[in-house]
């Protein structure tokens, strides 16, 4: 994953729970109810909530593993929005969401959602600091196992559990030598300790090596929750364009996420209108290299053409301003006057919209089906599918092929 908020970098920022290396600065988010779209993995503030990757046996004890986070429609219907995360792992790790609280007596909210075509084993930890270890890295750390029976969305819900609790060094994750306190819930345990104090808490699943998906991630007090959906990336689409001697046209696009995430192996259709028209019909089909498309296409006719990206799983589709080839006058010679001027016309247009150009069905599934990491190639480049349509409305773009695998063409993370 790239760009500057990517949540992959997430993944690996918080692996160990010690966000700052310190709990000193763990703070509550100040929102009243409201719900926050997360664009495939990137959350949008780590203070309140991010992915979390720990060892199931003991936090600290992580294997290496490489991580392919998956983005799709359902499996089945999603706890919010339409889509989920999925991941799948070796086992003996488990990824999760991360949730650094400033209270752990008021946070009565603390939940992810979670689903998995079998039984499947997580790990929830609650790190808390007492008021005697103010200012320091020390935290007790208490774990508890998981259990989701699979077949259907679960929510498990941190706060309410009862866990086995130590006492950390979050700068080293040396563990102290006071042997394992009894077990308590997280209310039981503060109130023995010294009373409220800030802390974390982390949920997670993967430690069976069972794939499984995520979505409606929660955490607050009364009145005060934040939920998290997890969706597809946003998109925009830009054109441009440039006559070249011969009097053909150069025409080039640009394919960017709002997270400067990269979209795999990336197709973007070009398509044209004459100006007597509201039919598009599709030129062409290029390959994204470097976020970038280019096309030529004759210069001797005057019509409208735009790129579109068409939605999958993992990104919302998007298409660009409609651009106005004008006809010349003359021939380009090798030395224009300074009349002979640009043939190109740019309309002025508002940004194009993120909003999506068409839906996915959603087809029952144990996890998404499309993969944020390496994924099977799209659409040939030099060739248009035999079965694309002859014109396509502009309001109706879901009459184009997807771009990607279909909810319904996996039940497992197969796209690697």
């Amino acid at each position: 994953m790239g760009g500057s908020r990517a949540g992959w970098a997430g993944v690996a920022a918080t692996t160990a729970l010690g966000v700052a290396g310190s709990v000193a600065g763990l703070v509550t988010p100040a929102h009243a109810d409201e719900t926050v779209t997360v664009q495939g993995t990137a959350f949008p503030d780590p203070a309140t909530a991010a992915l979390s990757f720990v060892g199931c046996a003991d936090l600290y004890q992580r294997t290496a593993e490489p991580l392919a986070p998956t983005i799709g429609v359902g499996p089945g219907r999603a706890p919010a929005g339409t889509r989920s995360l999925g991941w799948d792992l070796a086992g003996g790790n488990a990824v999760g969401a991360l949730f650094p609280v400033g209270s752990m007596a008021r946070t009565t909210t603390v939940s992810l959602a979670v689903n998995s075509s079998a039984r499947a084993a997580g790990v929830a930890y609650a790190g808390y600091q007492d008021p005697a270890d103010a200012g320091t890295a020390l935290m007790w750390l208490g774990r508890s196992a998981l259990v989701s029976p699979g077949g259907a969305w679960q929510t498990i819900d941190a706060t309410t559990r009862t866990y086995s609790w130590s006492k950390y060094d979050m700068t080293t994750g040396a563990r102290f030598d006071l042997g394992v306190a009894d077990s308590a819930t997280v209310a039981d345990f503060v109130a023995a300790h010294g009373g409220d104090g800030p802390g974390v808490y982390t949920i997670g699943f993967g430690c069976d090596g069972t794939p499984f998906s995520m979505d409606r991630l929660q955490v607050g007090t009364p009145g005060n929750v934040t939920t998290y959906d997890v969706e597809a990336l946003r998109t925009t689409v830009g054109i441009d364009s440039e006559r070249g001697r011969d009097g053909e046209v150069t025409i080039t696009g640009r394919l960017r996420t709002l997270t400067d995430d990269p979209i795999p192996h990336a197709t973007m259709l070009l398509e044209r209108r004459t100006p007597d028209s509201r039919q598009w019909k599709p030129v062409l089909v290029a390959q994204v290299e470097d976020g970038g498309v280019r096309a030529t296409v004759p210069g001797d006719e005057r019509a409208f053409y735009r790129w579109r990206f068409v939605e999958r799983p993992l990104a919302e589709g998007n298409a660009s301003a409609a651009l106005l080839l004008e006809l010349v006058s003359t021939p380009p010679s090798e030395s224009p006057s300074p009349s002979d001027g640009p043939s190109v016309s740019h309309p002025t247009v508002s940004p194009p919209s993120a909003t999506p150009t068409s839906t996915l069905t959603s087809t029952p599934a144990p996890v998404p089906s499309a993969t944020l990491l390496p994924a099977t190639p799209d659409l040939t480049p030099s060739d248009l599918p035999d079965d694309l349509p002859d014109e396509l409305p502009g309001d109706l773009p879901g009459d184009l092929p997807d771009e990607s695998a279909s909810a319904g063409e996996s039940t497992s993370h197969g796209l690697r």
